[in-house]
């Protein structure tokens, strides 16, 4: 059956580039194809892909045409003109089928999964749990969940030694998950302080691992031509036999985040239907009050609010959780900036008399330029997919050689051609950045940006950073990812001292980029020899 799809998928992709005229794409320059089947596709995915990324963008510049499946071209950018008209203009561009699709069959109805004027009603009732007016009342939920954190992580660290081994990635995990299932769904996944194991939150932890792994990637692109095949139960039957140990784990995932979410989206639908809960801060509390007392028209339909808790889940675990995890790691390596960045933060405790809150925290310059300097070197999300939804356009903000010599200011882009806008090589371009983009300096935000960035008009939403990307389609909930960053940070940094550890640390390319232990290893870990802060 898989065969039979790929088959009639690379004829048709094969009749459609036969068929197409010649066009501004064939002139770009680019990478040669690694194969007629895969194009460049697995250097782009390749968990060890890093050196092919920087490679290209050094080589090519920030217009690349590159060769995608069965003999298909795509383009690669991160012109910042080009990559405002992709990430803005949704009518023309948007996130492929198949990746939405694929979503809604992990994830349900949420926000990630849905287009048009559906994914419009939903940002619309989601974007006030997401203010700042809303993010100050969190800051306690916040704190809480980091007391045990520093409980927990102190229980296993001898006072006495110079440091003990953590993987502090495993840590930042269940942190990660325990803030957002408190100040999320209002549902406590772990107490951090004991060792209990939960279903859901297994399920949790290993999702982006699995459905961001490159083989998955390539697969999920076959899910148009999949679900054409025979109904859904056949759909499934083929998956849960598929020879592919990632597929059929996606699928116990998807079931077991699918069961959890629907008994807790039911107790607090009842709770709050019963006139309980009726001043939780939770998210989906909020969210739930608001569709009860919104419009027939402006009211979202169950399976949609159902498909926001695993949604709202996905989005703020892995993403938060590795920044974090590489912001230590970073701390670690250079231990002139963890002790300017402790002495602020001890500093201000002692000013304030205890716990920072939101004001304070954001009030902290150096503790916001390590956060932003690891955001931008570092981005969770090294790339992002658009599919042009029509014969368009691109205007570019410089012109670009092409192969026979002419200058290109726009590219032609045939409807249907996929077009990967590049985080990575926007966030260290050195035109942009200057000739050290490639370093990590958290002292390049206390002083003036350079002029040509500032006058790039990058369109992200955050600080001249492609990182949560930009339009509608931007991370919507960016402001409650840098509140937990600078909350666990701020509370790490004071307790706990951070040194490289003997075990290595290697970053996997992905969705979503995570470290292993070697280049072999598939487990999520980041080990680093932790020790307490001794007073004085």
């Amino acid at each position: 059956m898989i065969l039979y799809a790929a088959l009639l998928c690379a004829a048709f992709f094969l009749w459609r580039r036969l068929r197409s005229p010649r066009s501004s794409l064939d002139k770009l320059p680019g990478p040669p194809s690694g194969s007629f089947l895969l194009g460049n596709a697995i250097q782009l995915s390749d968990r060890r892909g890093w050196d092919f990324h920087t490679s290209i963008a050094r080589k090519y510049g920030p217009v690349i045409k590159v060769h995608w499946l069965f003999g298909t071209l795509g383009l690669y950018i991160f012109d910042p003109l080009a990559m405002s008209q992709v990430i803005k203009d949704t009518a023309k561009y948007d996130e492929p089928s198949w990746y939405i699709g694929t979503n809604h069959m992990m994830l349900g109805p949420g926000i990630l999964s849905v287009a048009g004027d559906t994914h419009k009603k939903q940002r619309k009732m989601l974007t006030p749990v997401f203010s700042a007016k809303h993010l100050r009342t969190v800051v306690p939920i916040f704190y809480r969940v980091t007391d045990k954190l520093i409980e927990a992580i102190s229980s296993r660290v001898p006072t006495h030694s110079e440091g003990a081994g953590v993987d502090v990635l495993g840590w930042m995990s269940r942190a990660a998950l325990e803030l957002i299932g408190q100040a999320g769904i209002g549902y406590s996944f772990d107490p951090l302080t004991e060792d209990k194991p939960d279903a859901y939150a297994d399920a949790v932890k290993n999702f982006a691992p699995v459905t961001t792994a490159s083989e998955i990637l390539l697969l999920r692109q076959l899910a148009p031509f999949f679900e054409r095949l025979g109904p859904a139960w056949l759909h499934r039957w083929v998956m849960e036999k598929m020879p592919v140990r990632n597929v059929r784990r996606a699928v116990q995932i998807t079931d077991a985040l699918y069961e959890r979410s629907l008994e807790i989206f039911r107790t607090k639908k009842a709770a709050l239907e019963a006139g309980e809960d009726t001043d939780a801060k939770d998210i989906m509390s909020i969210l739930l009050r608001a569709n009860m007392e919104a419009s027939g028209e402006d009211q979202l339909p169950e399976d949609q609010l159902l498909g926001q808790m695993s949604t709202i889940i996905f989005a703020a675990m892995d993403t938060t959780s590795n920044a974090m995890s590489r912001t230590l790691q970073l701390l670690a390596e250079h231990p002139e900036v963890q002790t300017k960045l402790r002495r602020e933060i001890v500093d201000a405790k002692l000013a304030a008399g205890g716990p920072l809150d939101y004001d304070k925290l954001h009030a902290l310059p150096y503790l916001d330029a390590v956060c932003r300097e690891t955001l931008r070197l570092h981005a969770p999300g090294p790339q992002a997919v658009r599919v042009a939804l029509e014969d368009a356009v691109l205007p570019l903000s410089h012109p670009v050689r092409a192969t026979d010599g002419t200058l290109l200011h726009e590219v032609a882009v045939p409807r249907g051609t996929n077009i990967f806008v590049s985080v990575i090589a926007c966030n260290r371009n050195e035109a942009l950045w200057g000739p050290d983009a490639g370093e990590w300096k958290p002292e390049r935000w206390l002083a003036p940006l350079p002029a040509a960035l500032e006058s790039a008009s990058i369109p992200g939403v955050y600080s001249n950073l492609m990182t949560f990307l930009g339009g509608a389609r931007s991370c919507i909930g960016f402001t409650f990812s840098q509140l937990e960053m600078m909350v666990v940070l701020s509370e790490m940094i004071a307790n706990f001292t951070f040194a490289p550890s003997e075990k290595p640390v290697v970053w996997n390319l992905s969705g979503i980029s995570y470290p292993t232990v070697s280049t072999e290893s598939t487990k999520p870990e980041l080990w680093l020899k932790v020790g307490v802060v001794r007073e004085g």
